[in-house]
């Protein structure tokens, strides 16, 4: 049995967001533990991304708890992530734990740092520049600056931006490193955007648009002038051979927002959604309601609530509509795929139900609350995401809980603006804007002796049944009752629903949600029996552990 994972911190005691040494990386760890009692090993590394080893390799740390490397070199305006795993006596690795990042700033007080960390947003100040996540943004002027409570920058404005760094430029016929102000779907009904000239590859076809990339000529001659209410998102390419080689089909590598205020937000302010113009706060972190959180025993099995909290600390972008918006999402902000950052998000969801105190749950929560505002920002600026195999998932879950834990009735009410309903060839397309509403439905007699129109054999046994279809809303055609034609059945969907379905029904947001066909299908299939060689355990849970907490919960709730 291999050990349990625990929680890693950066520096050597109290978690820190940002540090000032050029040379020094230092770590501790805690929670670790092996039913034999004895961890053997630590083994730690070092990269410039959640789990990676870029700066350096795993290297053993002996049955110490911390850990230090003095030799390094390291960049000003990088955030760097220390990675754990621990071995028992018989070299059974545990899963690897990894910190929230910290930021190496200039200790001059003239460039800002990166958020993150447990403390919440900083106070105002003035700074002549801003790095997060590897971007610079350098003013004309110092600056009247500070950070919202997930970490991310504000600036008051107007602001005059001299450069960006790295800078947009053409390499080998190829624009990289774009940047993109308050953007809406509106601006890419067919896939525009200014990010890079190569995104969506293979069909990049006209897509990059250079008008849309405000970061192009950007100088101190010809400075870029933002008004405030202004949201500036600047990524940086990935100039790797394949994204495919890290799990994703995007051309970006990561993304970072610079939100431009008409006045000061308050220290423990959200960022406004980075989508359409309203910048306005809506909701700050004290609003935060951890009593709307049950506190369960998690099942066996449980990542870390370290590793898990940092897959959202970075920007999820997802402005784009339909299914092609997998290859806008930055490989070290979050999975591309829909089944996966839909998973990712479920079992960060179950997490926060379970029995961690207020303080342990404190950055999942407010990371998780951010991406559900930007989703519900998404959604108010034009974005849909129908049911397409594994794309569509994941989208209404985090407005619904974002709005439940700050008390946004506008929020708890997408279900109800944006209903589900039930359509079919003659009804509009696109009526829900959520995947997993356009995928579930009943069965039901749609004519004489006809049902669900003719498509999928289905007949009058049928009627009443909660059912899955590819693409439902649009598709019925493709439709089909024998459980084995759509591999997407098993593989995509209903597996990485598990935990937010599981968490509506702990958080009482099943009316809320408002598409009973929803909940009924996912009882059903998680009701099927495994049995080999038709099923392996993840068509259960894309994360098993989110099925283990299903069958632990699900009656109870």
């Amino acid at each position: 049995i291999p050990p349990q994972a625990g929680t890693v911190s950066d520096g050597l005691s109290d978690d820190i967001a940002t540090q000032t040494s050029t040379t020094t990386i230092a770590a501790n760890w805690s929670g670790f533990s092996d039913d034999s009692g004895t961890i053997a090993n630590y083994m730690w590394a070092i990269g410039t991304t959640a789990g990676g080893t870029e700066v350096q390799a795993w290297t053993s740390a002996g049955t110490a708890t911390n850990a230090t490397n003095s030799s390094l070199t390291l960049v000003v305006g990088t955030a760097y992530f220390v990675a754990v795993r621990a071995y028992d006596a018989a070299n059974n690795a545990s899963t690897v734990s990894i910190s929230n990042g910290v930021q190496v700033t200039s200790s001059g007080g003239g460039s800002g740092g990166s958020g993150g960390g447990s403390g919440g947003g900083s106070a105002p100040t003035l700074a002549s520049s801003i790095t997060q996540w590897g971007v610079t943004w350098q003013f004309d002027q110092a600056k009247t600056v500070g950070q919202f409570c997930n970490g991310d920058w504000w600036v008051l404005g107007p602001v005059n931006i001299v450069s960006i760094s790295p800078p947009t430029q053409n390499v080998a016929g190829r624009q990289i490193n774009g940047s993109m102000v308050n953007p809406t779907s509106a601006h890419i009904p067919n896939g525009y955007h200014g990010y890079d000239s190569l995104l969506f590859h293979p069909y990049e076809a006209d897509r990059y648009q250079a008008a849309l990339n405000v970061a192009i000529g950007v100088s101190a001659n010809s400075p870029l002038v933002l008004p405030t209410h202004t949201s500036l998102i600047s990524c940086i390419s990935y100039m790797g051979v394949s994204p495919a080689a890290n799990g994703s089909m995007s051309q970006l590598s990561t993304a970072a927002v610079l939100t431009v205020m008409a006045s000061e937000p308050p220290t423990d302010a959200f960022r406004p959604p980075y989508s359409g113009t309203d910048k306005s706060v809506r909701h700050r972190e004290s609003e935060l309601d951890y009593t709307t959180l049950a506190n369960l025993t998690p099942a066996p099995g449980m990542p870390s609530l370290a590793t898990i909290a940092a897959g959202y600390q970075r920007v999820w972008l997802d402005h784009m509509s339909g299914w092609a918006s997998r290859f806008m999402h930055p490989i070290d902000n979050m999975p591309d795929y829909g089944r996966d950052f839909t998973s990712l998000f479920g079992t960060g969801c179950l997490m926060l139900n379970c029995n961690f105190t207020n303080e342990q749950k404190r950055d999942l929560l407010v990371r998780m609350a951010q991406i559900g505002q930007d989703y519900w920002g998404n959604v108010q600026n034009g974005g849909f995401w129908e049911g397409v195999g594994g794309q569509g998932s994941g989208r209404k879950f985090p407005i619904l809980l974002a709005g439940a834990v700050l008390h946004d009735a506008t929020m708890v009410g997408i279900g109800t603006t944006h209903p589900s309903g039930y359509y079919g060839p003659s009804s509009p397309n696109n009526a829900s804007r959520f995947g997993e509403d356009c995928q579930t439905f009943y069965v039901q007699q749609t004519s004489a002796g006809v049902y669900n129109w003719g498509h999928g054999g289905y007949n009058a046994s049928y009627v009443g049944l909660p059912e899955w279809g590819n693409n439902h809303t649009t598709y019925p055609s493709n439709d089909n009752a024998d459980w084995y034609v759509d591999s997407y059945r098993r593989c995509c969907t209903v597996n990485a629903w598990v935990g937010q379905t599981l968490t509506a029904r702990i958080m009482n947001l099943r009316t809320a949600w408002n598409h009973p066909a929803y909940f009924d299908y996912v009882d059903r299939y998680m009701a099927v029996p495994l049995n080999p060689p038709n099923f392996e355990a993840w068509h259960r849970g894309w994360e098993p552990w989110q099925a283990a907490m299903w069958d632990l919960y699900r009656t109870n709730f």
